[in-house]
């Protein structure tokens, strides 16, 4: 059973709902609201405990709404079109998201970029409370991947973002 906590983002447009759900990996799901059809990119495919945790998202009001066609091709580009207006919201969900890569990303690619985008979202919000997190995140990166080239730069973009935010205060 996927908790709602799961859901990261759910948008609907038009007569369709998309969602991403953060399980033992990240899933996109896609209902069709005028069928009830659910699609989902876990190994069922769809009409599964992803599909239910974003159409309960839906139903409680949990949601962003756009039509566009870069709704339909990339909703998680128009997701965050809405997420980098409410910095403190995006904060949240890019840390939601950066976790759940370090706990499976085998290259570390996708857990680089994440950190950066979360410095980034950390520094536009002021939400400092959220660099701890990020240590704690990062001793695990530098522990998994020493040898990775961007270790020791995203160690150093921390350690920047760290002065800048004491200096802030």
């Amino acid at each position: 059973m996927v908790k709602m906590g799961s859901v990261l983002w759910v948008l609907k447009s038009g007569k369709k709902i998309h969602g991403k759900v953060l399980g033992l990996y990240p899933y996109y799901v896609e209902i069709d609201l005028s069928t009830g059809e659910g699609l989902c990119t876990c190994s069922k495919g769809g009409n599964c405990e992803h599909v239910e945790a974003v159409r309960r998202a839906y139903e409680n009001g949990a949601y962003f709404s756009e039509n566009s066609k870069l709704a339909e091709v990339n909703p998680e580009a128009v997701v965050w079109e809405f997420l980098i207006e409410v910095p403190t919201l995006a904060v949240e969900v890019s840390v939601k998201e950066l976790i759940s890569a370090l706990k499976r990303d085998e290259s570390g690619s996708e857990t680089a970029r994440l950190f950066f985008r979360t410095m980034k979202l950390i520094e536009l919000s002021g939400r400092e409370e959220y660099l701890h997190v990020l240590e704690e995140a990062f001793e695990e990166f530098a522990r998994v991947f020493p040898d990775y080239p961007l270790t020791e730069k995203i160690e150093k973009e921390l350690e920047a973002l760290k002065g800048r935010t004491r200096k802030a205060l």
